[in-house]
């Protein structure tokens, strides 16, 4: 029997909701059938088989909400047995948890019903600004209201009165947690570099743009460096063999990090195709489980806010993150003459637990070297 597993999504996902099941229960599925969907605090998932059989059991039905890691169902034969699973209890998503209730006011409020204890000055006051004496707790004798009960609530209320509080999605959730985090876990430290992007500029193959130039250097740069992809695990480093490079997104409300898997191994044309593909799916909520996991490496690029220089918080667990300005003209000293030159500065943000400096330079270094050297990257 072949378990189906509800996956963790990145960052911080700890729980997701079955929108719908496309296979009912008993039906026949192949490889790589698509047999539900699922939504999580960053995207809509689908899940699809991993193997060919019949659905022999559907144990999270749609609209259940459970936490990542335990079994959808399962996928066998008709002879083979169910194995039993402890069912995890339904999960309550964070938008939809009940308030935690007030504490009690150390002086009882005024019933409703019947006259409310106030002073003459703060009746006064209280109808001048129109405060309701019934929503307010005295703190004069016998609970009665004074005027600092009544100024107190004027102020209270003048204070929200030009805020709209915006709850925040679950999404956004899940990148503060990710982000605090990780900067409070990781010891950051941070190396910049300007790159010559004039041979980019200049180059390019039509349709590829400067991100794919850097997701395809970073791979080849991780390939020689393989440190700089390890994340930590337990007392040891885990370095993964392939070369993920994850790609910062911008989408509604937040961000996600789709993956381009063995970026060293792709032409740039095959890069911008994949990337293509995984930016329109991203946007649209549409990527799958595979397209957002397995990254030993991610890249931010702001360049086109004309933002030049910036430092990245690093998407834990992996070990580095790079951040990338804006293509800007400046004058630059070459053999003691100034001429115009075209920069690019790339930040390298760092987990110093993994990661040494004279390390990390080197890798900076490989990889402006393959910037300035486009043919490195399979340009002509």
């Amino acid at each position: 029997m072949t378990p189906i597993i509800l996956p963790k999504s990145g960052f911080t996902s700890e729980a997701a909701t079955i929108i719908g099941w496309s296979v009912a229960e008993g039906e026949r599925v192949e490889a790589g059938q698509l047999l539900c969907e699922i939504e999580t605090e960053k995207t809509t998932i689908e899940i699809t088989a991993p193997t060919a059989g019949l659905l022999r059991k559907i144990i999270i039905g749609e609209g259940e909400t459970r936490p990542v890691g335990v079994t959808l169902a399962w996928i066998g034969e008709a002879d083979e047995p169910i194995p039993e699973v402890k069912t995890a209890p339904p999960t309550t998503p964070e938008s939809t948890q009940t308030a935690p209730t007030p504490k009690a006011s150390a002086r009882p409020r005024q019933a409703r019903t019947g006259r409310v204890r106030a002073s003459p000055a703060a009746r006064k006051l209280s109808a001048e600004h129109g405060v309701d004496l019934t929503e307010l707790s005295g703190s004069g004798p016998g609970g009665a209201i004074t005027t600092a009960d009544v100024e107190r609530a004027v102020e209270a209320r003048e204070a929200t009165a030009d805020v709209e509080l915006v709850p925040m999605s679950s999404m956004r959730r899940a990148i503060a947690r990710m982000t605090q985090g990780s900067f409070q876990q990781a010891p950051h430290f941070y190396l910049t570099l300007e790159a010559d992007a004039e041979p980019l500029s200049a180059g390019r193959p039509e349709g590829v743009s400067i991100t794919h130039c850097l997701v395809k250097a970073a791979g080849l740069a991780l390939r020689q460096f393989p440190q700089m992809r390890a994340r930590l695990q337990d007392e040891a480093f885990a370095i993964p063999h392939a070369v993920h490079v994850g790609l910062i997104t911008a989408v509604d409300d937040g961000l996600v990090v789709p993956v381009i898997r063995d970026a060293d191994q792709h032409s740039l044309a095959e890069i911008a195709e994949v990337v293509r593909s995984l930016v329109e799916k991203a946007r649209a909520g549409r990527l799958s489980a595979e397209e957002i996991s397995g990254a030993a490496f991610s890249i931010t690029n702001l360049g086109m806010y004309d933002v030049e220089t910036f430092h990245a918080i690093i998407h834990a667990p992996e070990a580095a993150i790079l951040a990338v300005g804006a293509i800007v003209e400046k004058p630059v000293v070459k053999a003691g003459q100034v001429i115009p030159g075209v920069r690019m500065a790339l930040t390298l943000s760092c987990d110093h637990r993994v990661v040494d400096g004279v390390l990390a330079a080197q890798f900076l270094g490989r990889l402006k070297a393959l910037l300035e050297a486009p043919s490195a990257l399979g340009m002509a």
